[in-house]
């Protein structure tokens, strides 16, 4: 299960990820990122994976496009902030 909160204010949209990010819940991050894309617009969008207890390759692969895209990730756990760093990692390796 994975539950998507999205809140919005004027500067910033804010998603909040709770549960596993694994089939079919990151179809449905997707599928949600996709319908969210024109109120985000120049606003910073941060994803917060604090509540995330786990991630597969794909989720891995759906976040990577999601920082490519401009989102901010963030990571409390030690789980999570690996992830996100050998997400950015390949972000920076990608960029040389």
């Amino acid at each position: 299960m994975l539950r998507i909160t999205v809140m919005e204010t004027l500067t910033e949209q804010k998603w909040t990820l709770e549960g596993q990010l694994v089939q079919p819940w990151i179809s449905e991050l997707k599928s949600t990122w996709t319908r969210t894309e024109t109120a985000r617009r120049e606003r910073k969008c941060v994803v917060d994976l604090s509540g995330v207890t786990f991630i597969d390759t794909n989720g891995e692969e759906v976040l990577a496009e999601l920082c490519k895209q401009g989102a901010e990730l963030v990571a409390t756990g030690i789980y999570t902030r690996h992830v996100v760093r050998n997400i950015e990692r390949r972000k920076s390796n990608r960029q040389l």
